[in-house]
This record gives structure tokens, C-alpha cells and sequence, in this order.
């Protein structure tokens, strides 16, 4: 999250393009203190006959604090969702229930580089049956990112999941307004959109183009809850 604090929320609402009459909600609880911060999230996809959902309980902690802003820390996290499939033969439902989790590593040798790891879905879950609203298969990212004068952040990241690579390109940058702008490329998809932060919330607005030449937009909302003292936060 954007907004580093003792207790932050966050709001997420999409519908997708290629979904028609889909809804995709996101929630998200961070609590922090010190080096340590842990999240409870809340994930919903819902389309006319499937719905995916997932309950996530995570945690954070920054291992090294170095000199000019280099650190290491590492985080993982448990997921316990469900996904429901109607049938259209005589009005049954299909519920496919599953636990699975993740972890992620960010190494920051110097103040203006920061490498990243991570994999989600340890165990390879497939639901059978389930056709396109969701797929728990095993991804794996890795990135990179180079930050000038805390304004302008370049940066790359590589994704595989089910065999197939995609790469990605971004580039943001922060206005003298507190307007972070934000474009990328991601396998001939175009990406963009805007952030404002303020001193206790912060909102966004992207897009993302697909291979129908189609675009989906999202609207998501960071809510600093309380603010910490002298210390807090990572």
C-alpha cells in the first residue's frame, strides 16, 4: 500500500471488459507497528453463474534496515477461498473450496534500486470444472525498479504463470501537486492512469486495454485510519 500507517484501509472495485455483467471487489486491512505489518484481505469476483472468492491473512516484516535507504524484507501470506459454479441442467451449484498462500522477498541495496521476488500460490490449485472466472494457478514475478529523487520511478517485471511469460514495462511519476501519473506496456497492452495522495487518503483511477481492443477500468480508495507516532510504520 501507498499510504504507510499503523492502520490503513483499502477499496477496490473493477468490471472487467471481456466479463460481461462481472464485478470484481478487493478490501484490504493493514495494520503495522514497528517493522512489522500484517493485513486481513477480502477478494470477489462475481460473473452471472461463477464466483470467486478468497479470504487472505498476511504478514510483513523489514529483516535489515542499511544506510541510505537500503533494507530487506520478506512477507507471505495464507488464502482460504471458494469458487461457486451454477449448472444450467436442473439449477445445481458446484462449490470447488481450497487453501493455498504465498511469499515475497524486496532487497534494496541502494536508495534508488529495488529488486523483488515473489510467488503466489505455492500449491499449483486448479479448480476442475471452473472455466473462466478463475484460476489458481502458480505465478511467479520478478522485477526491478530505479527511483530518481523520490519522483520518478522506471521499472521492469517479468511474470509466469501456466507455462506462459509476460513482461512488463512502467514508468510513474509524481507531480508537484501530489498527482502520481502512471504508464506501462505489458505483452502490447497498454497501462495507465492517475494517483492523488493527500494526508490520509489517497485515490486512483487506471485502465488497462486488452486484446479486444477493449478497456477495463478500476477505482480504488487508500484510507489512513489512524496515524502513527514517532517510529511507527516501515
Amino acid at each position: 500500500m501507498g499510504l504507510a500507517a499503523p492502520l490503513a484501509c483499502y477499496l477496490e472495485y473493477t468490471e472487467p471488459a471481456l466479463m460481461r455483467g462481472a464485478r470484481e471487489s478487493r478490501f484490504a486491512l493493514v495494520a503495522g507497528s514497528g517493522k512489522t505489518h500484517c493485513g486481513l484481505g477480502w477478494y470477489r469476483l462475481g460473473a452471472k453463474e461463477e464466483s470467486d472468492n478468497l479470504l487472505i491473512v498476511s504478514v510483513a516484516r523489514r529483516l535489515i534496515d542499511g544506510t541510505q535507504g537500503s533494507f530487506l524484507a520478506v512477507g507471505a501470506n495464507i488464502a482460504v477461498g471458494s469458487i461457486s459454479h451454477g449448472q444450467s441442467i436442473g439449477g445445481r451449484e458446484d462449490t470447488w473450496r481450497e487453501m493455498t498462500g504465498g511469499a515475497g522477498v524486496i532487497v534494496r541495496p541502494l536508495s534508488v534500486i529495488s529488486i523483488a521476488y515473489s510467488i503466489d500460490n505455492l500449491r499449483d490449485a486448479h479448480p476442475n470444472g471452473a472455466s473462466g472466472v478463475a484460476s489458481w494457478r502458480r505465478v511467479q514475478r520478478w522485477g526491478a525498479s530505479y527511483f530518481w529523487e523520490d519522483r520518478v520511478i522506471i521499472s521492469f517485471a517479468e511474470e509466469r504463470r501456466a507455462g506462459r511469460t509476460t513482461i512488463h514495462y512502467g514508468l510513474s511519476v509524481t507531480t508537484a501537486v501530489s498527482v502520481e501519473l502512471m504508464a506501462g506496456l505489458s505483452d502490447d497492452h497498454v497501462t495507465g492512469g492517475a494517483r492523488w495522495i493527500g494526508k490520509r487518503c489517497a485515490a486512483t483511477i487506471a485502465f488497462v486495454s486488452d486484446d479486444a481492443r477493449q478497456v477495463t477500468w478500476t477505482g480504488a480508495l487508500e484510507i489512513l485510519m489512524r496515524r502513527g507516532t514517532h517510529g511507527e510504520g516501515s
